[in-house]
């Protein structure tokens, strides 16, 4: 076996941090999961820069701000004088592979970056991978926007099983070394999964979202307006809502069956020892909390904490850190692991210190988030009553009105600060307030806490490269 580790990445689509039993969810099942971060390195402080699938992926993919990117929408996939590092890993050896959802490559930037091609999205999956591949799209295509829906197919043939299969196939068959993006569509909607999974959780044990009625008395309109128009309620009344986080939790513990049977491939072949596999998402879910569904331009810790974990047998040892990370720290990180130097323009730090030393757990002070399409955000009174009631309907995650503006964060310690272009800030206090639901930023006891993230904020912004995003390149507001 070749002394260069092959390096997995398995990443799941909209999957929060706390959807394992490891990382404090003591009523999910995830024993794979559990297994690999008592094997590896489990991180408690692992956040995204953007919450939204394509900027998410560009910034993991290049180590770069989606403001530097340009990527700050689902529409904007990587740009072609992006450097990302799959390229990289391609030009020092390594056999590059995508099996799974893209969102972020595009179709021909795909074909000229990974060796193996293996296609799937939420409604689609390529007829190599699974027998039942019409039924799988038939069933899927229209149900993107339904609150939940039924899934009859077989887990053997469905898309998350058949994804892994594929991968495991590849395991066999590649010689070292490998790049493996395994991609998984899922916890993504459509909120749908196959029996066992559907019924593996039921509503009592399900824990509430988290809100309160007087939550949104101080907070940015555009949030304000969301909960307004109360799509939580139509599209999940009576506490609906549990028996969709029943479903949502059933995907992960789907995914983690699978993931088991990765693992077992790995220890069969005799590459466990020196392979990298890395498991991680592109951002969370509201779930309900803050009485809104999916996502949208805002940064909750629902949408900016997902899981991470590193394991490298031979050379990582187990332990659990709180240390500070982003996801543009992360394939840095594998290119030091893997002793390929970085290419220039590279935003994120490494923190490959932290996996291989046990004791140390310090990485960044810091980090820093951001959401939203250039402009002003929406302003109270903007709307006229028949707009209002008009985009009442609509997914707000891609609504351009409710995505305008761009909201940035610092968070810092147990203080996270928001700032969105027009608007109110928001600070919380992670650790008295950890479901984020009171803005504390007029507490006049705070004012220094404010004072110093805004300023740490607009540092980062006047620091920060902007190469492919210069559109995006602006200076924060003062208030």
């Amino acid at each position: 076996m070749s002394a260069t580790p092959n390096i997995i990445v398995i990443y799941t689509d909209q999957q929060r941090y706390d959807t394992l039993h490891c990382c404090g969810n003591p009523l999910i099942n995830t024993p794979n999961l559990d297994r690999l971060a008592r094997e590896g390195c489990l991180f408690h402080q692992h956040h995204v820069t953007t919450p939204l699938c394509v900027p998410s992926r560009v910034s993991f993919f290049t180590g770069r701000y989606a403001h530097s990117t340009g990527s700050y929408n689902n529409d904007r996939l990587m740009a072609p004088e992006e450097t990302d590092f799959v390229s990289h890993f391609r030009k020092a050896g390594y056999t590059t592979a995508l099996i799974g959802k893209d969102h972020c490559f595009g179709e021909a930037r795909r074909r000229d970056t990974f060796d193996v091609l293996e296609n799937a999205s939420h409604t689609n999956i390529d007829a190599s991978l699974s027998s039942r591949s019409d039924d799988i799209h038939n069933l899927r295509k229209d149900k993107m926007h339904v609150p939940m829906a039924e899934d009859p197919i077989p887990p053997a043939e469905n898309i998350t099983a058949s994804l892994f299969r594929a991968a495991s196939n590849l395991i066999r068959s590649t010689t070292d070394p490998l790049f493996l993006w395994l991609s998984i569509p899922d916890p993504h909607p459509p909120y749908m999964v196959c029996e066992p999974y559907a019924s593996m959780y039921s509503t009592d044990q399900i824990p509430l979202p988290a809100w309160s009625e007087e939550e949104m008395r101080n907070k940015p309109y555009r949030q304000r307006v969301v909960v307004e128009w109360d799509r939580y309620n139509r599209e999940y009344p009576d506490d609906s809502i549990l028996e969709l986080k029943a479903k949502y939790w059933g995907m992960v513990s789907y995914i983690d069956a699978e993931l088991g049977k990765l693992m077992a491939v790995l220890d069969e072949t005799g590459q466990a020892e020196n392979t990298i596999l890395l498991f991680t998402s592109d951002h969370g879910d509201y779930m309900g909390d803050h009485h809104m569904i999916r996502k949208g331009p805002n940064l909750y810790e629902a949408l900016t904490h997902v899981p991470l974990i590193i394991r490298w047998p031979s050379r990582i040892p187990p332990k659990e850190t709180d240390a500070l990370v982003s996801n543009i720290d992360v394939v840095p990180t594998l290119a030091e692991l893997a002793g390929i130097p970085e290419f220039a323009g590279v935003e994120g730090q490494s923190f490959a210190h932290v996996l291989l030393d046990a004791s140390n757990h310090s990485h960044r002070e810091a980090i820093f988030m951001e959401h939203g399409d250039p402009g002003v955000a929406l302003q109270e009174g903007e709307l006229s009553q028949k707009e209002y009631d008009e985009l009442s309907s609509q997914s707000h995650h891609l609504c351009p009105v409710i995505c305008r503006g761009e909201t940035k964060a610092v968070l810092r310690g147990r203080w996270k600060f928001c700032t969105t272009a027009g608007d109110v800030s928001e600070l919380y206090d992670l650790k008295s307030d950890p479901d984020e639901l009171v803005n504390r930023v007029d507490d006049p006891d705070l004012a220094d806490i404010v004072e110093e993230c805004r300023s740490r904020l607009n540092k980062w912004v006047n620091n920060s490269d902007g190469r492919s995003g210069t559109d995006k390149k602006t200076a924060l507001v003062s208030g």
